[in-house]
């Protein structure tokens, strides 16, 4: 046997230093973000904003958020048509992935977990189900956009910023129009033919283009979920006693949430968060103690929903302990069933 490393020796080394970096990278540039946040803040009036809050509508705003990632089990359930998996299924699988996520130093967790969970446990496609991870991205992030670039023409603060949001939502107008356009068109190159996983996601695809209807549904859930967050910042902003209107409030939530999912951070994008919030509620004039009282409660809205969907449905799939999840993702990436 020859004693030579093999060629998976040699890319994981560099991988793992790569990985680490960006970790690095981005728990110092979310340390920064926070330190910017706290600087001379006020903690008095941080306490009082606190210890006012209007609990009833947080709790509320809680339920908000549920809605809305039940919205996004729906048109996952829309977009996986003729597949026995229900939408509160797609729900608890959805919500799982995306706390185990935020709470990874690397983002990396949350298709894996999803892919494996439905390719192992659920027997589907691992091609049919990224082709609709895939659409719901781009979907999510074109909706985000619109609306913020809505927000950017109708609400004078952001007017500033109109320029490069409609320039965003171009650029992810043509990314979707791409993603159906070359989709279909990759099975047929010769060099990946003949890979099942690359022939599932193309016939995914062009399922997909054929059904313009499914398209527009899952579109227009895409809106109603963008809202209801938005939705739930306002009730939040009700909480906490920012007297701004639900229009401003739901721009101002998901650029908050656009920012801190876009820029690299800590885990549960700490501080990222909260510079979002302060730096968005300053062009309207907020007090940076109000802003960041309402992003430390926006914060355990928006983050402890899906957390608390996981705590639910990881002990009932048997999924409770970090072994258990490693062998499952392993099981998504090599293709077994590494997890009964």
């Amino acid at each position: 046997m020859s004693s030579r490393p093999s060629l998976r020796g040699h890319l994981q080394h560099p991988m793992r230093l790569l990985l680490l970096g960006y970790a690095g990278f981005s728990a110092s540039l979310g340390l920064l973000l926070g330190w910017l946040v706290i600087r001379d803040l006020q903690w008095g009036g941080l306490t009082r904003t606190l210890s006012s809050a209007h609990f009833p509508l947080v709790f509320l705003s809680f339920a908000t958020i549920l809605l809305a990632g039940l919205l996004r089990g729906l048109r996952w359930k829309m977009l996986l048509a003729g597949h026995r998996v229900s939408a509160l299924r797609l729900f608890f699988i959805e919500q799982t992935g995306s706390a185990l996520d935020t709470l990874s130093p690397v983002h990396v967790l949350d298709e894996v977990v999803q892919v494996g969970i439905l390719t192992l446990r659920d027997r589907l496609q691992a091609g049919v189900v990224l082709a609709t991870l895939a659409v719901q991205r781009s979907l999510e992030f074109a909706t985000t956009i619109l609306v913020l670039t809505s927000g950017a023409f109708i609400l004078a603060p952001l007017q500033r910023f109109w320029p490069y949001l409609a320039t965003g939502l171009a650029l992810s107008v043509a990314a979707l129009g791409l993603l159906f356009t070359i989709g279909p068109v990759v099975a047929k190159l010769p060099v990946v033919s003949k890979v099942r996983f690359v022939v599932e996601f193309a016939a995914s695809m062009r399922y997909l283009r054929r059904k313009k209807r499914l398209a527009l549904g899952a579109f227009a859930l895409s809106i109603c979920q963008a809202i209801l967050i938005g939705v739930a910042g306002w009730l939040v902003a009700k909480a906490t006693g920012i007297p701004l209107g639900i229009t401003s409030m739901v721009v101002i939530t998901l650029g908050i949430q656009f920012f801190s999912s876009s820029v690299p951070g800590l885990p549960m994008a700490v501080g990222t968060f909260e510079f979002g919030a302060v730096f968005l509620l300053g062009l309207w004039g907020t007090s940076r103690e109000e802003a960041t009282g309402f992003a430390v409660v926006l914060h355990a809205v928006m983050y402890l929903a899906p957390i608390a969907v996981t705590l639910v449905f990881l002990p009932r799939e048997g999924l409770f302990s970090l072994r258990r999840l490693n062998r499952l993702a392993a099981g998504a990436k090599g293709g077994g069933p590494q997890e009964s």
